[in-house]
């Protein structure tokens, strides 16, 4: 596999804070088993553009499936090129200046989604508890992480945090296992990449929850649709 480029780039709103996905949660909800079906792989290759993968992955996957073919903007419907076309939306939209440059953040890209009418309204996840609850209860969540150089090649279908800091990478959670058989039994979340089937086990790898956990704290980003969308309908 080529090493593909890493482009994520943070970028925290003090507002977002307004928008926490705890108020939407079960209080007291028992976790179980959770893999939401996805679209396809995607595959940005040598191109940046994680942020726009990382949307579309969400957009294509359940709960709600949303027809590219119906947006309100004119977009290309085949996932790779409206990835693409989602994450030149975020760069046009975030906080830095022009487009010519590498990266953009997942507010960037929650703001690209819902101008094209893939989502009318997104929150954020702040810590692990909050990502995991979400996934079983109400979807894939759109993760920026930081990105170790263990983690270009999960073994065994798992992804570990370790080696040297290379670099910040957009992926998405799809799914919680409560007991993962390539952990030990240990619960794991489930992430979907945008590397191809190449990577880990046809596109995803569990992560133990002390290393997402890890990851979320070192800056990262963890968004939610909660207002879905199927297009223009």
């Amino acid at each position: 596999m080529t090493t593909p480029i890493l482009d994520w780039r943070p970028n925290h709103d003090p507002r977002s804070r307004d928008y926490p996905i705890r108020t939407l949660l079960p209080v007291n909800g028992h976790r179980h088993d959770r893999i939401w079906a996805t679209g396809p792989v995607t595959d940005q290759g040598v191109e940046g553009a994680c942020v726009g993968h990382g949307w579309t992955t969400e957009a294509l996957a359940e709960p709600i499936g949303v027809d590219l073919s119906r947006l309100k903007v004119h977009a290309p419907t085949d996932p790779d090129e409206f990835a693409r076309f989602l994450y030149g939306m975020a760069q046009y939209l975030d906080e830095w200046d022009g487009e010519n440059y590498e990266g953009t953040s997942v507010l960037a890209g929650a703001k690209a989604a819902q101008n094209a009418g893939v989502l009318r309204e997104y929150r954020w996840a702040f810590g692990l508890d909050d990502v995991i609850d979400t996934v079983v209860w109400k979807g894939p969540v759109v993760l920026g992480i930081n990105w170790y150089e263990q983690m270009y090649n999960p073994v065994g279908g798992v992804l570990t945090k370790g080696g040297a800091l290379v670099g910040g990478h957009c992926l998405t959670v799809v799914g919680y296992r409560a007991s993962s058989i390539r952990l030990g039994g240990a619960p794991a979340a489930v992430l979907q990449n945008s590397w191809g089937k190449d990577w880990g086990t046809n596109g995803q790898a569990d992560i133990s929850l002390p290393d997402l956990g890890a990851l979320l704290a070192e800056n990262g980003e963890a968004c939610i649709p909660v207002s879905r969308s199927y297009g223009r309908s």
